[in-house]
């Protein structure tokens, strides 16, 4: 799946980022709510705790092995 970023004026959908593909394809519009912008800081403290119990930091040590397997190294 691609995602891009356009503009909508009201009639019409422009790209403001290029289209990689050519062919005639199927398409999802998604229009976001006007959402709370949050500043980083009060991101990650909204964030923290939230992956508590699922051993997140075991996940991405065996993700990156595998990874460096991969690459040969």
């Amino acid at each position: 799946m691609q995602v891009i970023r356009a503009l909508f004026d009201g009639y019409k959908i422009k790209p403001i980022e290029p289209i990689k593909t050519k062919k005639k394809t199927e398409v999802i519009v998604i229009f976001p709510d006007d959402v709370e912008r949050f500043a980083p800081e009060k991101a990650r403290r909204l964030l923290r705790g939230s992956g508590r119990g699922e051993k997140l930091t075991e996940k991405l040590l065996k993700s990156r092995n595998e990874d460096i397997k991969l690459e040969g190294r």
